[in-house]
């Protein structure tokens, strides 16, 4: 349950996620500096699992995963988290190494997932696993899953992001925020700032990569209400964490 958009520039990229989750799982960690495998980077902490589901780090590499519901058939008799998966791939340099990476793993002790890896100036790539198969390949804005209906969730959102394009001749960074914090078509289910009885969009995450920096800013509630907090910023050269 998650919508991803973005937009690619030729050095860099501006990647915004909303999550939603059902209302009985922990709130998570807001994001913190880490050092994975000599790799600093920058990830907020899920609460029940202690994985994440976005990061950044200090090549300018950034990963967000999506949970898969429509077709997903999991093998594993004890799954693992899938946000340890991503902790576990946020060291790396290149799509490439994040692609080889999976193809070596033994997937079948996780869920379904779609996870989308940046890099700066290239188009994102994605990796689908449903539980049986591993298929990697381009995609494009905006990605949303959900437990509810994931078809539906996907038709109404990227009717809106197509209808913002036509109005505005474009995207920009402010439309993409906007959209993020939206409720078309209605509040409910299948916005983009999600609202359910059982479950809602519990955090936002805008991750900016420029100019040889990367800047994360996080909303710790659902976006409609609750606003930005402070700004980290990485050095993609020395991998040194600031909050100005």
């Amino acid at each position: 349950m998650c919508t991803a958009s973005w937009l690619i520039r030729p050095d860099g990229y501006e990647l915004f996620f909303n999550r939603d989750e059902r209302s009985e799982r922990l709130r998570a960690a807001e994001p913190e500096a880490l050092e994975l495998r000599g790799r600093k980077a920058i990830a907020p902490r899920d609460g029940d699992g202690g994985g994440t589901w976005i990061g950044v780090n200090d090549r300018g590499l950034g990963l967000g995963l999506l949970n898969v519901w429509d077709d997903s058939e999991n093998v594993a008799d004890s799954p693992r988290s899938r946000g340890l998966l991503v902790l576990d791939l946020l060291h790396s340099d290149s799509q490439a190494h994040v692609q080889r990476s999976l193809e070596e793993l033994d997937l079948t002790s996780y869920r379904g997932f779609h996870l989308v890896v940046f890099t700066p100036g290239r188009e994102p790539l994605g990796h689908r696993w449903d539980g049986r198969e591993l298929k990697s390949a381009a995609v494009a804005a905006p990605l949303a899953s959900s437990s509810f209906d994931a078809k539906g969730a996907h038709t109404e959102r990227a009717r809106q992001w197509d209808g913002l394009r036509e109005r505005h001749g474009g995207l920009t960074p402010g439309l993409l925020e906007l959209f993020h914090a939206s409720h078309y078509p209605e509040r409910g289910p299948y916005s983009v700032c999600m609202h359910r009885e059982d479950a809602s969009t519990v955090s936002a995450t805008h991750i900016c990569v420029e100019a040889g920096e990367a800047r994360v800013r996080y909303s710790g509630g659902p976006p409609c209400t609750v606003g930005y907090g402070d700004v980290a910023v990485l050095a993609l050269s020395t991998g040194e964490i600031a909050y100005p």
